[in-house]
């Protein structure tokens, strides 16, 4: 991982925190430095494609059924479903074994 790696410039030091997920205090001090510690902040924010989020609910493009976001607690009927009865789950056994 990038926390064992010694950096050898400070654009170095920028992308091992970026990589590693921790703080970069100093300023930047080149147009490089500059655009480095964009990029990172783009990826802390979600934006840069390597952030992302461990909270579900603040996903974008979650899958649908029958058009229902599954967003939350959804039952059978909020997604235009019925449970099987019975019979219906016998029959389906029945079929498999």
């Amino acid at each position: 991982m990038a926390e064992d790696m010694v950096p050898q410039s400070r654009a170095e030091e920028i992308l091992i925190a970026t990589i590693n997920g921790t703080e970069y205090e100093n300023l930047p001090q080149s147009r490089l430095e500059y655009l480095l510690l964009e990029l990172k902040e783009a990826i802390e924010a979600g934006g840069g494609g390597g952030g992302g989020t461990t909270n579900y609910n603040l996903l974008t493009n979650l899958p649908q059924i029958n058009g229902v976001t599954l967003k939350g607690d959804k039952s059978f009927d909020d997604l235009g479903m019925q449970p099987l009865t019975n019979e219906q789950m016998n029959a389906l056994l029945t079929a498999l074994s």
